[in-house]
């Protein structure tokens, strides 16, 4: 009984090592992690809003559903055009008050 106990103990270590070494070997570079992660968000969102069209328009949850979107829109609108002036411009831009 004690052998079947180590065996098992034995046994488990290699696993958790093993799982342990594959997970460190499957780590991509943190660009691609973010991305996916990024894809994740984007699919859980894009879920939530089919969810969001069955129910009623006046239904609160909806109505702040769609304030969300709306300001995901905008901040998307917002980093697109913040990154066409970076590449446009190499200089800072000033603030007014200084």
């Amino acid at each position: 009984m004690k052998k079947l106990a180590m065996f098992g103990l034995v046994a488990g270590a290699v696993l958790a090592v093993v799982l342990l070494v594959k997970k460190s070997q499957s780590s991509r570079a943190p660009e691609e992690r973010e991305s996916r992660r990024a894809e994740k968000r984007r699919e859980m969102f894009q879920k939530m809003q089919k969810g969001m069209e069955a129910m009623p328009e006046d239904f609160p949850p909806v109505a702040m559903f769609n304030d969300v979107a709306a300001t995901r829109e905008n901040s998307e609108r917002i980093l697109e055009l913040l990154e066409k002036d970076r590449s446009g411009s190499e200089e800072p831009v000033g603030t007014a008050a200084k």
